[in-house]
């Protein structure tokens, strides 16, 4: 029996990478075997080679319409989910560049109105993941839960939000921009598998007080 106790710890040590690991790998191989091809003019961007995978907000639904961009003296405002432990993300408005925040997509409601207020947020590989960073900031997101509540502080005013509903969406499905003037709701975005853009991971909310 002593002799066999080591076989039987390495064994359950082998099983325990495997059921950790070849998800991960699984998920990956299949990102880059169905990445789509960005072709890039090397006349406008010299330095940048194709194929990339975009951290442009505006790349996230080819298929989106384009909105005006939205009309406020606010340039930016925070985003917290506690149960996530997320906390105080800066959400930019009328901007592009996932690298540097989570962005309110143009031309959606703002916080507190009627409509839907549209927030992109990049998310990347578990390994690379670093707290506040915004290449990983919505990391924690695939972690929220219906009931969840998310705070959003704009323009001096906190705004509380109830996580209604959660779905995994392909990139072409552009309904979760849709603005319907009858409610408050919040509509968060982010890329799933975490670490590639293979299809969106969507949360809902609608506004508490």
């Amino acid at each position: 029996m002593r002799r066999a106790l080591p076989l039987i710890i390495i064994g359950l040590g082998i099983v325990l990478v495997g059921v950790v690991a070849v998800p991960v790998f699984a998920s990956q191989i299949q990102f880059w075997l169905n990445r789509p091809v960005v072709l890039i003019d090397p006349s406008v961007n010299p330095g940048l080679q194709a194929p990339f995978i975009s951290t442009q907000a505006s790349d996230w639904f080819a298929n989106a319409p384009k909105f005006s961009p939205t009309t406020t003296k606010v340039s930016f405002y925070t985003l917290s989910i506690p149960k996530i432990e997320l906390s105080d993300v800066r959400v930019e408005i009328n901007g592009d560049d996932l690298k540097k925040s989570a962005i309110q997509y143009p031309g959606t409601a703002l916080p507190g109105t009627f409509g839907n207020t549209v927030i992109f947020g990049h998310s990347t590989s578990p390994f690379l993941y670093k707290v506040g960073d915004p290449v990983s900031i919505f990391n924690p997101l695939l972690k929220v839960k219906v009931g969840d509540e998310i705070i959003v502080y704009f323009d001096g005013v906190t705004y509380r939000y109830v996580v209604r509903n959660i779905a995994e969406l392909d990139p072409d499905k552009i309904e979760v921009l849709a603005q319907r003037y009858d409610k408050y709701e919040l509509t968060l975005v982010t890329c799933t598998p975490l670490g590639t853009y293979l299809r969106r991971f969507v949360v809902r909310a609608e506004l508490v007080n």
